[in-house]
C-alpha cells in the first residue's frame, strides 16, 4: 500500500512539473507573439529560412528610433510646399539613393512631382526580407527626398505610396554615421550632361579646387560618354571622388532635373564633409583672404550654416576638342588660360558655401531653410568669389546672357603662381590618364 501510495505523489509531482513548463513555455509563446506586435521594439527578431544567412548586425545599426528629427516642421513645410519646385511633373518615382545617419535616413527619388504626398518607408535586412512591424508612414518633403526613422538591422529600404502598392526594388544604405566628417572641404559638382566633351574642364575643374584646399567630389553624370567618364572613373578610383548615376525612363536628362542632383548631393554629403561648395562644372572658386580657404572656415561660428559668395563671368566662346590629340598642344586648349575677358563682380547667380548638417532645403546652389538659430552671411567679394566662365553657345542654357549684358569687360586671370601650379597639375593627370599608345 506504501508503494501505490508514493507512486501516486511521484505521478503528481511529475504532472506539476509537466504543468509549470507549460506555463513558462506559453508565457515566453506569448511574450514573442507581443514582441512582433510592438512596432518600437528596440531590436527586430526575424525569422530565417534555411535558404538565407542569418544577418551579423554591426553596433551602429542596432538602433530603432520612433519618429525623425523636427517632425513637425517637416509636415508644416510640406504643407504649404517648401521646396517644391516642379520641372518634370509626369516622371516616375525611381529610387536613387538612400543615406542612414545617426538619428534618421533619408532617401531621394527622381521624382519631382510627389512633395507633400503620404508615403510608407519600408525596412529589409540583409538578406533583402522586410523587418517586420518596422514600416513608418510620413510626407515627402522636400520634393524629392523622404525622410524616415532608424530601423533595427536595416540595410535596405524602399518605399509605397498605396498599402496595396508592390514596395519598390529595396535600395542599399549610404552609410554616413561618423563621430566627425570625414572631410573638411568638398564640393558638390553640377550635373554633367549634353553632348559637348568635359574631359577636360573636369580636369581643370577637380585640380583647381584641390589648390584651393578641397579634398573630395560629388558627381553627378545624367549623361557622359566614355572618354570623359574615364577621368572621373580616375578621380574615384584614387579617393578623391565619388559619383551618381541615373537611370529613368528618359532617354536624355537636362538642366530641369538639376534639383534632383541638388537633393542627393546635400544628403550624400552630410556628416561625410564639413563644408560643401555648391557649383557648377564651369564655376571656379577665387580666395583671396588671408591665410587659407581652410583658416577662413575655420574661423567661422558654430552657427554659420552657410556662406552667400558672389561671382563674375568670364566671357567663353569656343569648346573643348573632343579628346587629346596632341599632348605638346595641350596648354593651348586650357579654359583658364584661353579666356580672361571678365565682367563685374556682383550678386546675380550667387552660391553657396554650405554646412550639410545645418541645412534643411536646398534650391539650386544656396539653401533657404536652416536648423533653428542658424544664420546664412554674406562673404566680401575682396575675400571670395567665384569665376563663371559663361559660355555664349545659343544652344547652352542662358547662352545669350551678353546680349543683356552692359557692362565693361576686363581682362583679368589667376594668381601667378596659383596659375602656374594649375598649368603643372592639368597636364600631368592629362599626360597619366589620356596620353595613350597603341601596344
Amino acid at each position: 500500500m506504501f508503494n501505490n501510495f508514493k507512486k501516486i505523489v511521484i505521478l503528481c509531482l511529475r504532472l506539476i512539473i509537466f504543468c509549470f513548463g507549460l506555463g513558462i513555455i506559453f508565457n515566453q509563446i506569448s511574450l514573442l507573439i507581443n514582441v512582433f506586435k510592438e512596432a518600437n521594439h528596440s531590436f527586430s527578431i526575424h525569422l530565417y529560412s534555411h535558404k538565407n544567412k542569418d544577418c551579423v548586425v554591426p553596433t551602429w545599426n542596432r538602433v530603432t528610433s520612433k519618429d525623425v528629427p523636427y517632425s513637425e516642421d517637416f509636415k508644416k513645410w510640406a504643407a504649404v510646399r517648401i521646396g517644391a519646385f516642379r520641372h518634370i511633373k509626369d516622371a516616375q518615382v525611381r529610387l536613387l539613393s538612400s543615406f542612414v545617419y545617426s538619428d534618421q535616413i533619408s532617401i531621394v527619388t527622381t521624382s519631382q512631382n510627389i512633395d507633400n504626398k503620404k508615403v510608407t518607408c519600408r525596412y529589409y535586412d540583409c538578406n533583402r526580407d522586410e523587418v517586420p512591424y518596422s514600416s513608418f508612414d510620413t510626407v515627402v518633403v522636400p520634393m524629392t527626398v523622404i525622410t524616415c526613422p532608424r530601423r533595427y538591422g536595416a540595410e535596405f529600404v524602399s518605399v509605397t505610396f498605396d498599402e496595396n502598392e508592390t514596395p519598390h526594388e529595396p535600395i542599399p544604405l549610404t552609410f554616413r554615421i561618423y563621430d566627425e566628417p570625414i572631410h573638411e572641404l568638398s564640393v558638390c559638382v553640377g550635373p554633367l550632361y549634353g553632348k559637348k566633351s568635359k574631359w577636360l574642364e573636369i580636369v581643370e575643374y577637380v585640380e583647381h579646387y584641390k589648390l584651393v584646399g578641397v579634398s573630395y567630389f560629388y558627381f553627378t553624370l545624367f549623361s557622359i560618354n566614355e572618354y570623359d567618364r574615364t577621368v572621373v572613373d580616375y578621380y574615384a578610383k584614387f579617393g578623391y571622388a565619388e559619383y551618381t548615376t541615373y537611370i529613368t525612363e528618359y532617354q536624355e536628362l537636362g538642366w530641369m532635373f538639376h534639383l534632383i542632383q541638388t537633393q542627393d548631393c546635400h544628403h550624400r554629403s552630410r556628416h561625410h564633409s564639413k563644408w560643401v561648395i555648391n557649383v557648377d562644372i564651369d564655376e571656379r572658386i577665387i580666395y583671396t583672404g588671408s591665410n587659407d580657404i581652410l583658416y577662413f572656415l575655420r574661423s567661422m561660428p558654430a552657427s554659420i550654416g552657410e556662406l552667400s559668395i558672389t561671382a563674375n563671368r568670364i566671357l567663353t566662346t569656343g569648346t573643348i576638342p573632343e579628346k587629346l590629340k596632341n599632348f605638346a598642344n595641350l596648354q593651348s586648349e586650357l579654359t583658364f588660360l584661353k579666356y580672361n575677358k571678365t565682367t563685374e563682380v556682383s550678386w546675380y547667380n550667387f552660391k553657396g558655401i554650405i554646412r550639410p548638417d545645418l541645412v534643411y532645403v536646398l534650391f539650386y546652389h544656396w539653401s533657404f531653410r536652416q536648423k533653428p538659430n542658424v544664420h546664412v552671411i554674406s562673404i566680401p567679394k575682396q575675400i571670395i568669389h567665384l569665376r563663371h566662365y559663361r559660355s555664349v553657345d545659343q544652344n547652352s542654357l542662358n547662352g545669350n546672357w551678353m546680349e543683356f549684358y552692359n557692362g565693361s569687360l576686363k581682362e583679368t586671370r589667376l594668381a601667378p603662381d596659383f596659375e602656374q601650379q594649375l598649368i603643372k597639375n592639368v597636364k600631368e593627370k592629362v599626360k597619366y590618364v589620356y596620353d595613350q599608345r597603341w601596344v
